[in-house]
């Protein structure tokens, strides 16, 4: 198993440099079969299309006006080798990032390469690296996910406000912006903040949510998050939150007096009925709202 950085083994192995235990290592990868497709892929390139008199016109201008330089021989094996070697490692980076995203209101499920299973919901994106994912199975999350790990060690999550590292377990992480929880439905994760110094580890039926950088511990008795299921569910929630999250499911914006957000929302909305999900909100909270014409904005009003 190579232990070396992916960009080093891709440029050894397109300069012949690999020993013969190496290259059988290497090509038996799955990786390999990815380095080879960008290979061809630069292989087939066409040529850029130059107009011959303009292009010699330049270069003749060109060598009478610079000055006498000293001219390095290069052997045009190496020559070659090395240009080869740096598309291919410029190639290589660029597509090591697999990216999934979901846009207002959608849901996708992504198999990540150990067959671990990410749910993300609307308005969020999952990257992690394609090529040597058993070294370093390491994802990165905006928004939401519930996540279903498969046994075994290195299993991270990182996130703008903080990292969960997990063994084989089952967990949903809200990462939106300022707003972050982690509930833990199975196994044990770790959270870990070092910003604020804030590190925690969960078993099943623990769960964190930050407010204000103020880490609060809490107990849950769910199976799964009820997003799944096309409901959103909040426990004394800034309202402004639980309007953040009516955007994320419907693309619609709000038009409001900056006091009349002030109050905190308990209970759920669907994603599948807008009005009843604005009923489900505002009415508890003594809020009356209108729907412009096109249903995309919002109007909050005081009862």
């Amino acid at each position: 198993m190579f232990e070396e950085k992916d960009d080093t083994i891709m440029a050894r192995w397109l300069a012949g440099e690999l020993t013969e235990a190496e290259r059988a290592d290497f090509e038996a990868s799955s990786e390999a079969g990815e380095y080879q497709r960008l290979v061809k892929g630069i292989a087939n390139f066409e040529k850029p299309y130059f107009e011959k008199e303009v292009l010699r016109e330049r270069i003749w201008k060109g060598i009478e006006n610079q000055k006498t330089t000293k001219v390095v021989q290069i052997r045009p094996l190496y020559y070659a080798i090395g240009i080869a070697a740096s598309i291919v490692l410029v190639f290589g980076l660029f597509f090591n990032q697999v990216k999934y995203s979901t846009g207002v209101g959608e849901k996708m499920v992504v198999d990540l390469p150990d067959g671990s299973l990410v749910h993300l919901n609307a308005a969020s994106q999952l990257t992690h690296r394609r090529f040597f994912w058993k070294d370093n199975k390491t994802v990165h999350l905006k928004g939401e996910g519930y996540f279903a790990v498969t046994k075994g060690d290195g299993f991270k999550v990182n996130t703008s406000i903080g990292n969960v590292s997990v063994l084989g377990t089952q967990f949903n992480v809200k990462a939106r912006k300022t707003q972050f929880e982690l509930y833990c439905y199975e196994g044990r994760v770790r959270y870990e903040n070092t910003f604020e110094q804030q590190d925690v580890y969960l078993n099943a039926g623990d769960a964190i949510r930050l407010k204000n950088n103020i880490l609060l511990e809490f107990q849950h008795t769910d199976q799964g998050p009820l997003w799944q299921n096309g409901r959103s569910q909040f426990s004394n929630a800034d309202l402004r939150i639980v309007m953040n999250e009516l955007q994320y499911q419907y693309g619609i914006s709000f038009t409001y007096e900056p006091q009349l957000i002030q109050g905190h929302f308990t209970g759920t909305f669907v994603h599948n009925d807008l009005d009843l999900a604005l009923k489900s909100v505002f009415i508890p909270m003594g809020i009356a709202y209108e729907l412009s014409e096109d249903q995309k904005t919002i109007i909050l009003k005081a009862r």
